[in-house]
């Protein structure tokens, strides 16, 4: 046996293959007699593999024909995709401004189910950056990037989100009282932009704001970070003022008309 199928889920692996199958040939619909026979297992063992995939929405019965095909959660999944390349795409040169301007680093933060994640950042000039790598997990109460998002989450969702959250400390200053990070998202929300005081890192401040899309809503966080030797009342004011221009000229990007 190959040393990287040691890894493989079987189960998870045949119901990829169904969808592929699905997804690449030229019939629209398939029966879990045809899958069965096509992949070499049993059908009952099929058709409960598509019953789970119906229950998620990744494939649609038809009872008429008693035949499965590919679901409108695909169609979700690649407009998701796309948003997020798109997003990128048309950030990344305010990003690198932003760092330019500050010397510091600048990220972009999307929502990621419960968490947020970084999917974009550029550092700037200075020796000494705060810099947290592309692909990094952050709970919505710590940092300024995340406390955006969960500040302008559709209420039902935020609610829902803050009910399961674990309020885990990081620094002394991590928000552990849910009634006081309820209270912070409301100042959040009223001022347009969040702060990091070493919520997250001790010695680490940041700022954030929201970048909206051609629909009004929240797209993803801007934030910029920098370290506490370079930090300052009148600095502090001078990077919220970057990071809410930037946000701005991003949302104008999306296609975002502020209102009158």
């Amino acid at each position: 046996m190959p040393q990287e199928n040691r890894y493989v889920i079987e189960i998870l692996d045949v119901a990829l293959n169904i969808i592929d199958t699905m997804a690449f040939n030229s019939e629209e619909n398939y029966s879990p007699s045809v899958l069965a026979r096509q992949f070499n297992i049993n059908r009952s063992r099929t058709f409960r593999i598509l019953k789970t995939l119906e229950r998620r929405g990744f494939v649609n019965y038809d009872p008429k024909m008693e035949t499965y095909r590919l679901g409108m959660k695909f169609l979700t999944i690649s407009k998701n995709i796309r948003d997020r390349l798109s997003l990128r795409r048309e950030a990344e040169d305010i990003l690198k401004e932003l760092a330019a301007q500050t010397g510091d680093c600048a990220y972009l933060i999307i929502s990621s189910g419960t968490s947020a994640i970084v999917i974009d950042r550029f550092a700037g000039d200075n020796m000494l950056q705060l810099s947290a790598p592309i692909g990094t997990v952050l709970p919505f109460h710590i940092g300024a990037g995340p406390k955006i998002l969960l500040a302008f989450m559709a209420d039902d969702q935020r609610e829902q989100l803050l009910g399961k959250m674990k309020l885990t400390s990081f620094t002394p200053n991590t928000i552990t009282d849910r009634s006081l990070l309820c209270s912070t998202l409301d100042d959040i929300r009223r001022t347009g932009y969040s702060v990091d005081e070493q919520d997250f890192e001790v010695g680490a401040y940041a700022f954030g704001a929201p970048v909206y899309d051609h629909d009004g809503n929240v797209a993803a966080g801007l934030s910029i970070c920098t370290p506490s030797a370079r930090y300052s009342s009148e600095r502090r004011k001078e990077l919220i003022r970057l990071v809410i221009a930037a946000a701005k000229k991003l949302s104008a990007k999306l296609g975002h008309l502020p209102e009158q």
